[in-house]
């Protein structure tokens, strides 16, 4: 009779009393998408204990850390959480569905195979994309840029999501009078002086976008000054562009982004299937002209 009570009062506490153990795999070091993360789930009422898997954007570390320190464990969490696409691809793999992945800051997860568009395929699978609408970015910075004819756009051949992208990127820069070349960049940070010397030449008389990539984010002070230096305007596709002087930028707040994947958690803990979660996005972004917020 005491052990019926007992599983009763369980059953009427609220989900939020529950401690929830997550593996928190990240790609380049904590940013405000993680903190965000971690302040909705304790306001949300969870008591999140978070172990960091920090990649330090190195595949070979990243693999050899989820098969040596995640694996033996992994029975113990209750959500995997990824920041970027390498990641969150690399979890998935990892995974194969034994625990659920809340992924963070994916720029098109349909594409890059994250989420399927078969809602069926993602029984274990949700998460927050940081794509704000190309048109909405392209239509901004027409407003305020030189009435050019030229953009380029930085691709990592390391990484699909530029190249995805790049295929939407050209029709619709095409609408707004632009011709998109893609220039293919070195991701060795060796040569990160002669790449810059190098983009600095190609991208004269143009407009550069700069996509949501990890390697460019990982040098993106260096990275923009060179194209400040040489007078070249800027479109940042995402938030950690925008304090190092770029000319437009509309971007979701990274803040916003790990609030809306603590939000999948508690939809998930209320019994919602995650299939049944539509990937989530910041709503309002903000349009940044020359370091300042436009109303």
């Amino acid at each position: 009779m005491m052990r019926f009570l007992f599983c009763c009062c369980l059953m009427l506490m609220p989900v939020s009393a529950h401690a929830l153990k997550i593996a928190m795999v990240l790609w380049r070091g904590e940013t405000a998408a993680e903190q965000g993360f971690r302040d909705e789930l304790k306001k949300l009422g969870f008591k999140p204990d978070i172990v960091v898997f920090d990649a330090n954007q190195d595949r070979t570390n990243l693999a050899t850390m989820l098969r040596t320190k995640l694996e033996p464990y992994l029975a113990s969490y209750d959500y995997v959480y990824s920041f970027g696409t390498t990641a969150t691809l690399m979890s998935k793999s990892f995974l194969s569905g034994r625990k659920p992945l809340i992924f963070n800051v994916v720029s098109d997860p349909v594409g890059a195979g994250i989420i399927s568009v078969v809602k069926e395929e993602n029984k274990m699978v949700a998460g927050v994309s940081n794509m704000v609408f190309l048109p909405l970015q392209i239509s901004n910075a027409r407003k305020y840029l030189p009435k050019g004819s030229k953009m380029l756009l930085p691709v990592n051949p390391r990484e699909r999501n530029t190249q995805l992208i790049g295929e939407q990127l050209k029709a619709v820069a095409a609408d707004y009078q632009w011709t998109l070349e893609t220039w293919r960049i070195n991701p060795d940070k060796a040569l990160l002086k002669t790449e810059l010397a190098r983009l600095q030449q190609a991208a004269k008389d143009s407009v550069v976008f700069i996509p949501a990539d990890s390697y460019l984010i990982s040098v993106a002070p260096e990275l923009m000054l060179a194209l400040n230096d040489a007078r070249i305007a800027t479109i940042c596709s995402i938030e950690a562009f925008i304090p190092y002087q770029c000319s437009v930028g509309t971007v979701g707040d990274y803040r916003v982004q790990g609030i809306l994947a603590a939000r999948i958690v508690l939809m998930h803990q209320k019994g919602r299937a995650l299939q049944d979660i539509s990937v989530q996005y910041d709503l309002n972004p903000k349009l940044i002209v020359g370091g300042k917020q436009q109303p």
